[in-house]
């Protein structure tokens, strides 16, 4: 059973003004997911930013003789003393620039005595000191195992390392066994 109204006109209900404010929030939602996605995606980029600066596990610097001009060979007495102590933190690909802007001495040094606890070189070349290093011998206290990529210490072997003004030795790739990639890179920062 049907109850007929009358003639149909065309015309329907008028529609509530709240289907227009619930469109409009619903477009709000949608616009504000899309921009948090694009920011939450980028936030974590900052290999090309240079200062974004690579975790360094902390290092103490004692020194003991004066500092040499930079590039110059290694000749002073007594010892550079550098105590790394590792902290959680993530990396960026190394760069020359971030280098020659953040590091107050680099050395090149080979690995004289290694233990769990230290490692002494014996500096070959000061590639770059300003204020601190100049040393005939670097001795480094090691960390506990950590999550920052540092060399892993080996007599005989080559090293080239870098620290910071603020006494801390540059981890991350920064400072590791002496290879041509690293050594194209601290050429190119300390020129």
């Amino acid at each position: 059973m049907s109850v007929d109204l009358g003639p149909k006109t065309g015309m329907q209900p008028p529609r509530s003004p709240w289907r227009w404010v619930a469109a409009v929030i619903a477009a709000a939602v949608v616009l504000v997911a899309i921009v948090a996605s694009f920011g939450l995606l980028s936030s974590d980029d900052t290999a090309e930013d240079p200062d974004a600066a690579p975790p360094s596990p902390t290092a103490t610097v004692t020194e003991t003789a004066p500092v040499p001009s930079s590039s110059a060979p290694a000749g002073g007495g007594g010892t550079t003393e550098l105590a790394v102590v590792a902290d959680a933190a993530r990396c960026i690909p190394p760069t020359s620039k971030w280098l020659s802007q953040n590091a107050a001495l680099a050395f090149e040094g080979t690995a004289e005595s290694v233990t769990e606890s230290e490692a002494v070189l014996r500096v070959k070349t000061w590639m770059y000191a300003d204020g601190v290093g100049g040393t005939d011998t670097v001795r480094i206290t090691l960390p506990a195992p950590s999550t920052i990529p540092m060399p892993e210490f080996e007599k005989g072997k080559n090293y080239l390392v870098a620290a910071k003004g603020d006494a801390k030795v540059i981890g991350c790739g920064y400072s590791d066994v002496k290879s041509a990639k690293l050594q194209k890179l601290y050429t190119a920062a300390f020129k």
